[in-house]
């Protein structure tokens, strides 16, 4: 207990703690002043307060960059968290203990210790009792590295199931029985690939007896919500390692069991995800690369599966249609080709370049010179800067002064015709549009075969 005229530091931590390691020391330095009020605050009612996951994880690591959002877990019971931060608290998750707390311009998510009965949903724990235990609580989490914490008051790092020693080797490690873990929440054999991924070497190992659960339990993962699975499948999609972690899902089985339309994609696709020249792909762009050998409406069937939002099928969707073609290497064709993708138009003709080279590699040929995207990208990335405005110089106005033809579909595909040639031709003034006007034979002929400004 705490003298009179000494700080309040709250209920200690049923664990031996440890001198904090340097570099987290050095980020606890850095907390901002909002969140510390926010753990004096609980500490001066005689809580006991801890920072707890993601965030501690990766300040040991050092990667305290981009930090996953800060948690705090602490004895304080959910309502009388949103008593004591009154208008600044909200109640998220206030049945399994969490509260959100808003400090300056940041939220912190504020969790009672729980202990948990059996997860016979495979998803949820079927009761929640709030506890005083910090051991017990951690022992619940999922891996080792993410059952560390501290006590940013008394300057104490906790450990309980040595997850800085699996850090440092490099393995993601299931805290207690493997099986029971991923029993418990079956999404927790998704994360296990995802966290394969935490540095730029190679992707880290995963615990025997781990690896051993997830395998035997993939069909689990039907029990959880498909949206859960699309954003842990989005983490992984945006990792250092995405193609070397699909490569051990389907080698464990489980890529039929989490993307069935994909099928048997090859190894070849896998590995070429993985080429530094595509390190910035999006996701919509990566999961559009892995489908490269499939037809674009199984993307699509795949991408309405997963529950993914309306803009990321269609990214996805015209992303994959249009990485079938390859435009040619003269320049009309390439500033077509540059004005219909826009800020695609480089990642599209990357993609194209790696997977002509890892195709060509598995029929053990070289990639074909009628149809190489090397020879294409090399053009593009030669080609001046357009002049010419993305929107059309001229107007249905005045086309029909200039043509006689009235409003209708006629009008319209003319007007296509010309912004294309404006495009390809790279045009800046009316008086040039005038000029290629003159030479069209637009007042014979169908419409429909009229160019329009589309690639391909």
């Amino acid at each position: 207990m705490e003298r009179k005229g000494e700080p309040m530091l709250g209920i200690e931590a049923d664990i031996e703690g440890q001198v904090l390691p340097p570099q987290i020391e050095s980020w606890l330095a850095t907390l901002p002043t909002p969140l510390l009020d926010i753990i004096k605050n609980l500490a001066e009612q005689g809580h006991g307060v801890w920072l707890v996951g993601g965030a501690v994880r990766d300040a040991w690591l050092g990667q305290t960059a981009h930090l996953p959002d800060i948690d705090l877990a602490t004895t304080c019971e959910p309502l009388e968290t949103l008593r004591l931060f009154g208008d600044n608290a909200i109640p998220t998750g206030v049945d399994f203990g969490t509260v959100t707390v808003k400090a300056g311009d940041q939220q912190y998510e504020v969790t009672t210790l729980r202990t948990e009965s059996l997860y016979r949903d495979g998803r949820r724990p079927e009761q929640v009792a709030w506890g005083r235990s910090l051991l017990e609580d951690l022992s619940r989490r999922d891996f080792t590295f993410n059952s560390m914490a501290i006590d940013p008051l008394r300057g104490l790092f906790y450990d309980p199931f040595q997850g800085a020693k699996d850090l440092l080797d490099r393995t993601v490690r299931a805290v207690g029985i493997a099986q029971e873990r991923c029993q418990e929440d079956a999404l927790r054999i998704l994360r296990a690939y995802r966290f394969l991924s935490r540095d730029d070497e190679s992707i880290w190992a995963m615990e025997a007896s781990l690896n051993d659960a997830v395998k035997r339990l993939a069909s689990r993962l039907d029990m959880v919500a498909i949206e859960r699975v699309w954003i842990e499948l989005q983490k992984i999609l945006i990792n250092k390692h995405t193609g070397a972690i699909l490569q051990k899902m389907k080698a464990d089985g489980l890529f039929k069991t989490v993307l069935p339309s994909c099928g048997e994609v090859d190894d070849a696709v896998l590995r070429a995800i993985d080429e530094e020249p595509l390190s910035n792909l999006t996701p919509a762009q990566c999961f559009a690369m892995l489908m490269f050998e499939l037809p674009t409406k199984t993307l699509i069937q795949q991408t309405v599966t997963l529950r993914t939002s309306k803009e990321f099928q269609r990214h996805a969707a015209s992303f994959h249609e249009h990485l079938q073609h390859l435009p040619s290497t003269d320049s009309p064709s390439l500033r077509v080709f540059d004005h219909v993708l826009g800020p695609e138009a480089g990642a599209h003709l990357l993609v194209r370049t790696v997977m002509e080279t890892a195709l060509a590699e598995r029929r053990n040929s070289a990639p074909s010179k009628q149809l190489s995207a090397q020879r294409v990208l090399d053009a593009w990335s030669e080609l001046a800067s357009r002049q010419s405005p993305e929107e059309c110089l001229v107007d249905g106005h005045w086309l029909m002064q200039r043509t006689g033809i009235t409003q209708g579909i006629r009008l319209g595909r003319l007007k296509q015709w010309l912004h294309r040639l404006q495009i390809e031709q790279d045009l800046t003034t009316i008086q040039q549009m005038e000029s290629v006007l003159s030479r069209l034979a637009f007042e014979h002929g169908e419409h429909e075969s009229w160019p329009r400004l589309t690639f391909p």
